[in-house]
């Protein structure tokens, strides 16, 4: 297999994307939001195989203190290849900052644990809908 990732925007199928996180599975997105949120974030990447979009990641970064990241998804068939792992380590390298916060969905916390990241004590967020993301196990 050889990976190759970039963080080259114009040649991304938004569709193709938002359909490796239906698949990952990550939920439904829309590619039009999903396009809006990868081009206002400061560090994106973009993974393939064979030129097939396989997966993806985005960062937010003050690019001195703080990174935030975001919708890390990897095709089912790519999970557990070290796809994941590059385009974390991809998005960590382009952002430059020395502190990283990463948001995950409930039950990766193993696979981020592998990469140096543990758990907050005093993380806090604010949900329009705070039932939903409770039932989607993000709030307790």
């Amino acid at each position: 297999m050889m990976l190759q990732l970039t963080s080259e925007l114009d040649a991304v199928d938004w569709a193709g994307l938002a359909g490796v996180f239906e698949r990952a599975p990550l939920g439904m997105r829309d590619p039009d939001v999903l396009e809006s949120q990868f081009r206002n974030s400061q560090a994106q990447c973009f993974a393939y195989v064979d030129a097939q979009l396989i997966g993806a990641g985005r960062a937010i970064s003050d690019r001195v203190s703080w990174t935030v990241i975001f919708d890390v998804v990897v095709e089912p068939d790519y999970q557990g290849r070290g796809c994941g792992r590059a385009i974390v380590e991809s998005l960590v390298q382009q952002a430059g900052a020395s502190n990283v916060l990463l948001f995950s969905v409930p039950g990766k916390e193993e696979f981020y644990g592998a990469m140096g990241f543990r758990r907050l004590l005093t993380a806090m967020a604010r949900f329009p809908d705070h039932e939903r993301a409770a039932d989607r196990g993000y709030l307790e």
